[in-house]
């Protein structure tokens, strides 16, 4: 199977007044189109910082990125930002709703800022996998966090991305919320999307198939399908 997303010695390092701090210390993973992959790693040890690499929001001081045979840095801005729109969503812990819009009117705001027709079939569907039918006219500021947090999801899948990277989408969020999101993305891997999300709920990474563990700022396991005590076991060896 072709190699969809890739990273080759990627660094990060942010400087603070004096202080330089290197944050990603030579990153490496290749992923195959398709499926469920989850990083997961001690507090500190880099997870979110290389996802918004990955995903174009951040670029590395140093490595490269390829999304579909493209390096993503090696762009401008504006052919960046066109790319991303178009082949990539985001979901973040922080759920970025208009108040006063509605769940429906949140999914389709991306499509009416770029003077395009929202896709209803779509969207109607996605509103009833994440059991959202019964609020599709609420305003978001009466949402709960689990109701926010899905109504971000349909938003970032609406534009059908062949690729969705999400940042802790259960950190939240309630047990049950939780196991409703977890089930979609499983079920959306397995109808063919890429997704890669960082998790603290070894649970959930768990039904991943590629799980990646990451320590002190490098990408230490790559592990296939893999039970959670399995993942707890490697993750025991290595120092917070």
């Amino acid at each position: 199977m072709t190699v969809m997303l890739s990273a080759h010695g990627l660094h990060r390092t942010m400087t603070l007044g004096r202080k330089t701090t290197d944050i990603l210390r030579g990153c490496d993973l290749e992923l195959e189109g398709g499926g469920l992959t989850a990083i997961v790693g001690h507090s500190g040890s880099g997870k979110s910082s290389l996802l918004m690499c990955l995903s174009g929001l951040d670029q590395p001081t140093s490595g490269t990125v390829m999304l579909n045979g493209r390096d993503i840095y090696h762009q401008s801005e504006k052919q960046r930002a066109k790319m991303l729109r178009s082949e990539v969503g985001f979901v973040f812990q922080q759920y970025n709703l208009v108040p006063f819009l509605s769940v429906e009117e949140n999914i389709s705001l991306s499509f009416r800022l770029d003077h395009s027709l929202p896709p209803r079939e779509v969207i109607d569907n996605l509103i009833d996998s994440f059991d959202l039918s019964h609020r599709k006219n609420s305003p978001a500021r009466l949402l709960s966090g689990g109701e926010q947090q899905r109504t971000a999801l349909c938003r970032a899948l609406a534009r059908q991305p062949g690729i969705l990277f999400a940042d802790e989408p259960t950190g939240a969020l309630d047990s049950q919320n939780t196991q409703l999101v977890f089930e979609t993305l499983r079920r959306m891997a397995d109808n063919g999307k890429m997704i890669v999300m960082v998790t603290h709920d070894i649970d959930a990474a768990a039904l991943a198939d590629t799980v990646v563990i990451m320590h002190d700022g490098r990408t230490v396991f790559t592990m296939g399908h893999s039970a959670s005590r399995e993942i707890l076991a490697v993750m025991s060896n290595l120092k917070a």
